[in-house]
């Protein structure tokens, strides 16, 4: 029978565990210094080690003549451990036996000593699903146990369990797997399973995988099956129903340059190829998350790792974009996955969320346009000496600053300080007039007027002016907007009110 990578390859000793050497290390000294503790809790993300690191360590504090602080797997408690009928390690699944009379059951048992080793280890998985009154059930024991049982307690939810129960025991966080030990250990799997494989696949397959080595595994699982022990890059992507680079790249195009006419067909035609809403928004939070790393990142090629002429299509793109647009794409393709599990049609969250987004870019980019045409406007300056000598530029105090180039510069500082509300009240329709030291902003919508003079607000702006150019502040009005008069209402105010129109 044919056995998963991730069973048949499974951890047996504390060496044999990849990316946790925080924990392996800790556990491994108090099998040698002989300080077992009574209780402890392995928290983290699913496919971490969690119940692998608790078997390796039940194994260990029984056995004869550890090895580096693992099992020997040789010694006669050894050889009665691997028996799955054994009776002195435990594993109770908390999700189906969470009521408190299978508790009070398992107190009663805790007092029967091994059968076999030193210590009885109860090894709880998934501990937070246990009821409040389980847990309380459980309390008592959990301080107190006798001395030769051991409590491993597993979670992927550690906020949900009692402070009571957390302060009981001895707390290890297991983190995300990185992508280069997942990599490692992906290389090692097929080399001794004799599969061929590229190394841009191997690669992606430890970034589906997410830090889980469970899931990675999984995903490599499928995609051995689907290739039939051959794996390559394209392979992988069409095993896990993931859109090809090149297609996602062409769709982040059309996005940042806000042509919703293409973006729409290319959306229609991604979806009736039968690929999954949720997979195309997380392809494309992965993809603008890539332009981010080759905007910021000089070493963006070891990070991801991606064949060459893909690169490059990747660095022209994030030449001709701004890091701001990259990031706001990117926080909207990655909010989508909590509006999808309350929609029952997540096509339309996808095409509403991306024509938003491209509305947005434009007045991004339009406000861009115009901070950088005031930021490029001249300062006043005045010619001093005779004609015959250099020309000297200064600065003269009696002239006042320019309210262009005031405003340009306001819009700019506030782009620094991330103030993205502001900036977006002050937009493109902003009316302003500098008179005595005074840069008065006009706003002709109610409700702005209001979030633009609370106090906080006036404040931002007044201090970020003050840094521009001490001694000018700045006001807000609210200026409502003429209606514009009817050509009956412009010819009556000519020729009087006797006018009579047919």
């Amino acid at each position: 029978m044919y056995l998963a990578l991730y069973r048949k390859y499974r951890p047996t000793t504390f060496d044999g565990v990849i990316g946790q050497e925080h924990i392996t290390t800790s556990l491994k000294n108090q099998i040698k210094n002989n300080a077992i503790s009574h209780a402890y809790l392995f928290c983290g993300t699913r496919g971490t080690g969690k119940t692998s690191v608790a078997k390796i360590f039940a194994k260990s504090i029984n056995c004869e003549n550890p090895v580096n602080g693992s099992a020997c797997g040789k010694c006669a408690t050894c050889q009665a451990l691997n028996d799955p009928s054994n009776l002195d390690i435990l594993e109770i699944d908390a999700a189906s036996n969470n009521r408190v009379d299978e508790i009070r059951e398992l107190r009663e048992k805790v007092k029967y000593p091994p059968v076999n080793g030193k210590y009885k280890v109860y090894i709880i998985d998934e501990v937070h699903m246990l009821t409040d009154s389980a847990f309380n059930a459980l309390l008592k024991t959990l301080e107190e146990p006798p001395k030769h049982v051991v409590f491993i307690l597993a979670t992927t939810e550690v906020q949900k369990l009692p402070a009571t129960i957390l302060s009981r025991c001895l707390r290890f966080d297991f983190k995300l797997v990185g992508i280069g030990d997942l990599e490692k250990h992906l290389k090692y799997i097929f080399n001794d399973s004799n599969i061929k494989y590229e190394d841009s696949a191997v690669s992606l397959i430890a970034r589906l995988g997410e830090g889980s080595v469970r899931d990675t595994l999984s995903v490599a699982d499928m995609c051995v099956a689907y290739t039939n022990k051959n794996i390559t890059y394209d392979a992988v992507l069409n095993a896990v129903g993931a859109i090809d680079k090149t297609v996602l790249g062409t769709l982040a195009g059309h996005i940042l340059k806000g042509d919703v006419h293409n973006l729409l067909n290319q959306l229609n035609i991604i979806i009736e190829k039968g690929k999954n809403i949720s997979q195309i928004a997380k392809d494309l939070a992965n993809y603008f998350r890539d332009l981010a790393v080759v905007k910021t990142c000089e070493n963006f090629n070891e990070i991801l790792k991606y064949p060459e002429t893909f690169v490059e299509t990747l660095k022209i793109q994030a030449n001709n974009v701004s890091i701001d647009i990259i990031l706001k794409a990117l926080k909207t393709f990655s909010a989508l996955d909590n509006e999808f599990r309350l929609t029952t049609n997540p096509r339309i969250v996808l095409e509403v969320a991306s024509l938003n987004l491209c509305d947005e870019i434009k007045n991004f980019v339009s406000l861009e346009n115009r901070v950088e045409a005031l930021e490029q406007k001249k300062p006043q300056t005045i010619n001093v000496g005779a004609v015959s000598q250099p020309e000297v530029i200064i600065k003269n105090p009696t002239i006042q600053p320019d309210e262009k180039t005031l405003f340009g510069k306001l819009l700019v500082s506030l782009r620094k300080k991330n103030e993205v509300m502001l900036i977006a009240l002050l937009g493109e329709n902003t009316n302003f007039v500098l008179n005595n030291n005074v840069l008065t902003l006009h706003s002709s919508n109610e409700q702005e007027f209001k979030t633009l003079t609370k106090p906080d607000n006036l404040k931002i702006l007044n201090d970020t002016m003050n840094e521009i150019e001490n001694g000018v502040k700045v006001s807000v009005e609210f200026k409502e907007e003429k209606k514009q008069p009817s050509i009956e209402e412009m010819l009556k105010e000519k020729f009087g009110n006797d006018l009579k129109i047919d």
